[in-house]
């Protein structure tokens, strides 16, 4: 143990002392004008139901033409009301404030009602060392609609009824099997909740704001992301009580947020535990230098001697800085199982381990690129809190190697999904042209795991990706990856997608 955690540390990097920050960094002197900022900025995508508020009103077409041909500095021209057939808050468009109504409670309401999402489909290949090879076109879609009372109270609904369970509309075919059509139909909302404070929502019931109502609530199905995704990544019916600019231990702020989930709990093997209950505390405190998130969960699983998965117990705790020219990203979690649940494919639902992860990146003198170290440790068998199936394993937002796509089949070069583990990471992120529309990533690294017969192998990687915007909504991703174990087998990926968002 001791021997892993000095090897971490070097690999990590940790510096003993601080780089000058006094340091120029290269910041000109040179004033915007005014009537010049934001003119370069890209007009922002409309959503699904704007789209249809302009096939419907033409004299939407008209207002915009008469916005793109006003002088910058032109502040005397009437601009005429956009119209739209699901109401709209005007706090942030030119003219009057929609004076709204007023709610029993004392709330002002402006409802109002817009759609958007994101439509994904790729064609992939994914081969894992001494693995089965997977040749697949898979497709993803995710359709929400936001209904608001006013800028903070809202309801989300958010539907992916291409995918369920990890299973994605498709064809696919695995090596020695023959080409399949595989159906993830889902019509059930992957996400629907409301949210706001409490203070804005029953304003009468506290008009002086001295009864510390200014808490944030949420209620239904909701994300929960702790650590990066590597505490918990899912979907989950919850509650939901966060307060936010109050001050403990010294610091700046503070955030403060606890949970409680009843249903959707997907233990780490990515299956559902239908009789789970999650509870989480969630807290982040900033400090002049650095910021710290703290966040502990557990889980009342259901007994592992009925074919449950079992209580298990989390903590992490996360520290974000500024080193010099560096950005530093630490983390330390651990799981600890009240006892053993079941496995499904080698995956643990719960167990004991730790997992130490850091990251250290820049952006490069003289231009917009940016070069990241990564590292990381796992001591025993780290599990997550809850992990949706789509999310990949604790590292699946980690880096490249490790990453978790998120759609189909296609896995991680650098799979640490149970037992020991040591490895690092050198990125480099290169945008090709000044806009950043078009952008190579390439990434290179090597990571030391324990086999299930409790030997060690080392594994080797290179991946790249290759990503531009073809237009405002539609980008084009290609990429692919190829592995090597000390061992001689290979392993590979390569995949094209095409993401719209609309």
């Amino acid at each position: 143990m001791a021997r892993t955690v000095l090897a971490f540390v070097v690999l990590c990097g940790l510096p003993l002392a601080a780089e000058d920050s006094a340091h120029s960094l290269g910041l000109s002197e040179e004033v915007v004008p005014l009537e010049e900022f934001g003119q370069s900025a890209q007009s922002r995508q409309k959503t699904i139901t704007e789209a249809i508020d302009d096939a419907v009103f033409p004299e939407n077409k008209e207002r915009e033409a008469l916005l793109a041909a006003r002088a910058p500095d032109d502040v005397t021209t009437e601009l005429p009301e956009r119209k739209s057939l699901f109401g709209q808050d005007r706090f942030l468009s030119p003219g009057p404030i929609d004076p709204g109504t007023t709610s029993p409670t004392g709330a002002t309401w402006r409802p109002s009602f817009f759609s958007f999402g994101t439509y994904r489909t790729a064609l992939q290949s994914f081969e894992a060392p001494d693995g089965q090879r997977t040749n697949e076109w898979a497709n993803r879609l995710d359709l929400f609609g936001n209904f608001s009372l006013t800028s903070t109270e809202r309801l989300l609904i958010g539907f992916r009824p291409l995918d369920d369970e990890g299973t994605f509309t498709g064809v696919g075919r695995r090596q020695g099997e023959s080409t399949k059509f595989r159906n993830g139909w889902d019509g059930e909302p992957h996400t629907f909740f409301i949210e706001g404070y409490l203070d804005e929502l029953f304003p009468r019931f506290d008009p002086d704001e001295r009864m510390g109502l200014d808490l944030g609530y949420s209620l239904g199905r909701q994300p929960l992301f702790l650590q990066n995704g590597i505490l918990a990544n899912d979907n989950l019916d919850a509650i939901g009580l966060t307060k936010h600019n109050f001050f403990r231990m010294n610091a700046s702020a503070t955030r403060l947020s606890a949970y409680v989930a009843f249903n959707e709990v997907h233990r780490n093997d990515r299956r559902r535990d239908s009789g789970a209950t999650l509870f989480a505390l969630s807290s982040t405190l900033d400090y002049p230098k650095q910021t710290l998130e703290i966040d502990a969960a557990y889980v009342n699983g259901t007994n592992p001697g009925d074919g449950g998965s079992g209580n298990g117990a989390y903590f992490g705790i996360g520290r974000i800085a500024r080193i010099g020219y560096w950005n530093s990203t630490l983390r330390v979690n651990g799981s600890f199982a009240m006892h053993s649940g079941q496995n499904a494919g080698g995956i643990s639902a719960v167990n004991d381990g730790w997992l130490f992860t850091h990251q250290l990146s820049r952006t490069m003198k003289h231009s917009d690129d940016i070069f990241t170290i990564s590292t990381y440790s796992e001591q025993g068998d780290y599990t997550s809190a809850a992990r949706d199936p789509a999310t990949g394993g604790a590292l699946g937002n980690f880096t490249l190697l490790q990453r978790a796509v998120g759609l189909g089949s296609y896995g991680a070069p650098l799979d640490t999904e149970a037992g020991d583990a040591l490895g690092f990471e050198l990125s480099y992120q290169h945008f090709l042209d000044s806009e950043e529309r078009r952008q190579l990533l390439i990434s290179t690294g090597a990571a030391r795991t324990e086999t299930p017969s409790g030997d060690y192998t080392v594994t080797g990687a290179m991946g790249l990706q290759y990503q531009e915007a073809l237009s405002k909504n539609l980008i084009l991703r290609a990429g692919g990856f190829g592995t090597v174990t000390d061992d001689g087998e290979k392993g590979f990926g390569i995949r094209t997608e095409l993401l719209r968002k609309f």
